[in-house]
């Protein structure tokens, strides 16, 4: 059973008639029985210049403008409560928001964050600028990327692994990436699927150029042996059969959301890990760049003892404001 004793739903825009991100954490915590917390952080360097303001007017307008969003949190939290769920409202004077939605994960001992997950350009996803991608790469709990309002019914929940530990994964997250699926998968009467794309070419520089050179028969043989034989051993407990355990060859972020598609799944379930310095850049690599592309949500799992590098403590001072 899927298991989640808090969650935090992350919102960007408070003022929304409706949030697949609070359906989902609804859905979820109906069938584990988690409290949930609906979130936003607000900010604005206009409003926290202190040179434009005395000390009892900035502490007049942030409280107006934390209250503003307290309000609106309360009207989408009102179904939740309706529906016999422990749920509460924070809001928070803080920035970045990214670190504020993880220093609240941190503060409250969230176990899975949701969010809707919006569709950004090519250039967003090379910096890293957006909340989504920094989530991805921080957040030490589960971060679930909400895409489509369909609800959990039965849902078909398909797991990416990497047997090979190619793309420097530690082993262990693979048999927890198989775990969380099969639970979500059993609490919500669904079938579990695994994955895994590899492929039978190595990498030749030429000049400028980087392109695939094909593996001599003999070793292509053997290497698809290896990475079945591996691919066996790690899904066999689950007995998922020819229909349900995917090996194909193929690039991840070609062949992932086209699997997705096919057996029409309701999420897709992978593994994302962080490096300090430019390596940030590319581990989780996969995972940052397939989110555009797939259809359904995506629940972002990282190892255990993740340990995320967000100050506990923000530079500009947080401010919560009790139930109006």
């Amino acid at each position: 059973m899927f298991e989640s004793k808090h969650i935090l739903v992350a919102l960007a825009d408070p003022k929304a008639k409706s949030s697949p991100a609070v359906s989902r954490a609804q859905e979820i915590a109906a069938k584990t029985g988690a409290r949930v917390t609906l979130f936003h952080s607000v900010y604005s360097p206009y409003v926290a210049g202190e040179q434009f303001y005395s000390p009892a007017d900035l502490e007049r307008d942030i409280e107006v403008a934390v209250n503003a969003r307290k309000r609106e949190l309360e009207r989408l939290a009102r179904p939740l409560t309706e529906a016999g769920i422990s749920a509460n409202v924070r809001v928070r004077w803080d920035y970045p928001i990214y670190e504020s939605i993880v220093r609240e994960v941190l503060r409250e001992k969230v176990d899975l964050l949701v969010a809707d997950s919006h569709r950004h350009g090519a250039a967003a996803r090379l910096v890293l600028s957006n909340t989504d991608w920094q989530l991805i790469r921080l957040c030490p709990c589960p971060v679930l990327m909400v895409k489509t309002a369909r609800r959990f019914e039965r849902p078909r929940v398909l797991v990416s692994v990497d047997p090979m530990h190619a793309h420097a994964k530690p082993a262990a997250l693979d048999e927890r990436l198989l775990a969380v699926g099969a639970a979500l998968s059993d609490s919500f009467g669904g079938k579990l699927h695994a994955a895994h794309f590899y492929m039978l070419t190595t990498p030749l520089a030429t000049g400028f150029m980087v392109e695939p050179l094909p593996l001599p028969a003999a070793i292509a043989e053997q290497h698809a042996r290896d990475v079945r034989k591996a691919f066996d051993a790690l899904t066999g407990r689950y007995e998922l059969g020819s229909r349900r355990a995917h090996l194909r060859t193929g690039l991840p972020i070609d062949e992932l959301p086209e699997l997705a598609e096919e057996i029409d799944a309701s999420v897709v379930v992978m593994g994302a890990v962080s490096r300090s310095g430019l390596k940030r850049l590319f581990i989780g690599h996969t995972a940052e760049r397939v989110i555009d592309r797939l259809k359904c949500d995506v629940l972002v799992v990282k190892p255990e003892g993740f340990k995320t590098p967000v100050p506990r403590r923000p530079v500009n001072r947080p401010v919560v404001l009790p139930p109006l």
